[in-house]
């Protein structure tokens, strides 16, 4: 074999070597690239699809029209009422809310008016018993309220009992606020 020969087949060997190293990077490293890649464009392209949908419903769903500032208090103050008719309506709201969550009252505190900027602030002090899903539902349905009802100073005790005694129910006690537009009376 001759010099020039020899170095043609190191060349051709080299190319082949370099050639089986660039396809073995192709279909190793860079596949598994080049796939990552197409699946995030497909997460990506589903993403659009549902935020496009959501854009659908949002235009079509129906909007609240508000005239101003007074609607809008509207909705979360209590009617302008005067004190013991504004707490009287305060604890049937959450007599109803409690019935429907199976919790039992043991009693109301009225609290003292606090006047705020353009509203004054009225509660109640709930004392009462129930388990826990009920006392969530409560504390839901407070919550959901309109007007707007705010609670405070949420209280919770449990009674101890024997492992094979039946349930006991928890004990608590909050404060529930309401808002009525005016000045103190």
């Amino acid at each position: 074999m001759t010099l020039p020969d020899r170095a043609m087949r190191d060349r051709i060997i080299a190319l082949a070597l370099l050639a089986l190293l660039l396809f073995g990077f192709w279909f190793g490293p860079v596949s598994a690239y080049v796939d990552l890649l197409q699946s995030g464009a497909d997460e990506i392209d589903q993403k659009m699809a549902l935020l496009q949908r959501y854009r659908v419903l949002a235009t079509s769903a129906p909007r609240l029209e508000t005239t101003g500032p007074a609607s809008a208090d509207a909705s979360i103050l209590m009617p302008d009422l005067p004190e013991a008719q504004a707490v009287a309506r305060l604890q049937e709201t959450l007599k109803t809310a409690a019935a429907a969550a199976q919790i039992q009252i043991r009693g109301f505190q009225v609290m003292r008016n606090e006047p705020l900027p353009g509203a004054i602030r009225f509660g109640v002090r709930i004392r009462g018993s129930g388990d826990a899903a009920g006392l969530g539902q409560l504390l839901y349905a407070i919550a959901e309220a309109r007007p707007l009802l705010v609670t405070d100073n949420l209280q919770v005790q449990s009674r101890a009992a024997a492992p094979a005694a039946a349930a006991v129910p928890l004990e608590f006690q909050l404060d529930v606020y309401g808002f009525r537009p005016g000045t103190p009376s």
